[in-house]
């Protein structure tokens, strides 16, 4: 019986993570952090080797920006988190990482 209780658990947490990918936007919740923390690189003629202005930049490059962020490749960020806090930290919280997944 604690199986089936475990198996329905898991996909109720299934549905609601599918709910709130569903409730995830382009325009709403990716654009702000694209254009916050990629934008300063990711435009026409910058050091970054695509642009990230636009939607239609984005969707095709969606899957390896996911995996860029997830891994923390993206933004770049050098400096030792465990030597102390730094004001210019490009890094991405964790909840915008999640927004991004969301979203792809």
């Amino acid at each position: 019986m604690k199986n089936v209780v475990f198996k329905l658990s898991l996909g109720s947490l299934a549905v609601f993570a599918a709910a709130q990918a569903a409730d995830v936007t382009y325009s709403k919740d990716v654009a702000p952090i694209l254009f916050n923390r990629c934008s300063a690189c990711h435009h026409s003629g910058d050091i970054a080797p695509m642009s990230l202005m636009t939607y239609a930049e984005v969707r095709p490059w969606a899957r390896a920006i996911r995996e860029s962020v997830t891994l923390r490749r993206m933004p770049p960020w050098h400096a030792d988190p465990h030597y102390g806090k730094f004001a210019n930290d490009r890094r991405l919280p964790d909840s915008e990482i999640e927004t991004i997944r969301a979203w792809v």
